[in-house]
């Protein structure tokens, strides 16, 4: 682990085998514009690590952040359907 400017913590994660890797539970996620990109933050839920979980960013351009808001949308729809 590495300290950041502003002093926040940088982990870094290394996934071996094949994907998809399951990393949790997100019980809050935020999107921000960072320079040209758009950076989406997800706050992991995590029992071993309280008070506050994992945290796992991500940059992607405004092309892939707007596909993905399309299908988190249509997901949730499908989601939220009477089964």
């Amino acid at each position: 682990m590495s300290r950041r400017e502003g002093g926040t913590r940088i982990m870094v994660a290394e996934f071996r085998g094949p994907p998809p890797h399951d990393l949790g539970t997100a019980e809050l996620a935020t999107a921000h514009v960072i320079e040209d990109n758009v950076e989406v933050t997800l706050h992991l839920l995590d029992d071993w690590h309280r008070p506050m979980g994992p945290i796992v960013r991500v940059q992607m351009t405004a092309d892939v952040a707007r596909a993905l808001a399309e299908r988190l949308t249509t997901a949730a729809a499908q989601a939220e359907a009477p089964k």
